[in-house]
């Protein structure tokens, strides 16, 4: 089981922007010198002090100067008309060249309505967004020569640039919450990045089972077939004393909570195609018991490290390939030591299990 740690440069109370995107630089150092497989920093609009990552790859450019060998993940660029995907592509060949083949793409439909509305997206659009940028990404990751034609995109023929021949697509990941998504992310031949574990133990079976009946038929739709299933966890905390843990990420998990409960209790009840998210009122009398949902989910990782070793190998013996952490909002001294702790004592157990699925397969289907 590999482990990623994952960024939104949460900026706590006293802590300036500035400040916060240094920190992250060190803390995605130092995960790499304990261990960890990967990183990653997501892409989030007009979020004020809750992330303030915006442009990841930028972000993620210079940290890749400053590393060696962990993995870079985009998760998730928004698969959106703000991005156009031959800038992705583009992007993608730029990064996977200067980091040395590190790169690693994760894609989103987006979950924030604040984004939609900025951008005048209509959700209701956003999976036909997404399916539209995966055949695109494929294309142009495997074609030297682009062209498109579709109701979404007219693209001219144009050399995708830079290119070297013996480059191989990037593994590509999709962030997913339904049980339709992962069964789609399966069947396009992508990684599945599970993001609604606070459901509980027996949704992330579900979306397992659906994610496992997609990729029975997957098509290398993005040039690659890549078969890792990921669970987000927020709030990740480790320490010796358990209920230290748990205080230490209490305030800005809570908080955390609370905007993502609007989110989707928004697009649930507003938005075609979103309607399951309205599931996220199951939660809501529970939203401060952060015992109650650290207890009855994977989704909230903060206790000693035995606590979340005994977690990851449950996600693992349902079929859970990696976990992606996030270890952020609580203090740059506390996110270090929750990283050195993870990597001293959590990493070498959960790197003892071993893979089950190949990370990727090209062949016949790179042209």
């Amino acid at each position: 089981m590999r482990a990623i740690l994952f960024h939104e440069a949460i900026c706590p109370e006293g802590t300036s922007w500035d400040q916060r995107l240094g920190e992250v630089t060190d803390e995605a150092i130092l995960a790499e010198d304990v261990g960890f497989y990967g990183y990653a920093q997501s892409e989030q609009h007009f979020a004020k002090g809750e992330a303030i990552i915006s442009a990841p790859e930028i972000g993620l450019a210079y940290i890749a100067g400053r590393t060696k060998t962990i993995k870079l993940r985009i998760a998730s660029v928004n698969f959106l008309p703000y991005n156009h995907p031959v800038r992705v592509v583009e992007q993608a060949a730029m990064f996977d060249l200067i980091s040395g083949g590190r790169f690693e793409l994760g894609g989103a439909r987006s979950n924030n309505p604040y984004t939609l509305e900025a951008f005048g997206i209509d959700p209701a659009q956003t999976r036909q967004y997404r399916d539209e940028f995966l055949r695109m990404i494929g294309k142009g990751f495997t074609q030297e020569w682009f062209e498109h034609e579709s109701p979404f995109y007219s693209f001219p023929r144009r050399r995708i640039s830079p290119w070297v021949h013996t480059r191989r697509p990037p593994p590509v990941h999709i962030s997913t919450t339904s049980l339709e998504s992962h069964e789609q992310a399966g069947a396009a031949g992508c990684g599945a990045m599970s993001g609604l574990s606070i459901l509980g133990w027996d949704y992330v079976q579900n979306c397992l089972a659906a994610y496992a009946k997609g990729s029975a038929r997957a098509e290398p739709v993005v040039g690659s077939i890549t078969s890792r299933f990921a669970t987000f966890s927020v709030g990740v905390s480790c320490d010796e004393d358990s209920r230290t843990a748990r205080e230490l990420t209490r305030e800005n998990t809570l908080t955390f909570i609370k905007v993502i409960l609007g989110w989707m209790s928004k697009l649930g009840a507003s938005a075609e195609g979103y309607e399951y998210m309205q599931r996220i009122e199951e939660i809501r009398d529970k939203a401060e018991d952060l015992d109650f949902l650290i207890d009855s989910a994977p989704y909230i990782m903060a206790g000693d490290p035995d606590e979340i070793i005994a977690k990851a190998r449950r996600l693992y013996e349902l079929g859970v390939d990696d976990v992606i952490w996030r270890v952020d909002g609580m203090g740059h001294k506390n996110n270090k030591r929750t990283i050195e702790m993870l990597g001293k004592h959590v990493i070498p157990v959960l790197e003892s299990w071993p893979d089950r699925r190949p990370a990727q397969r090209y062949g016949d289907m790179c042209r």
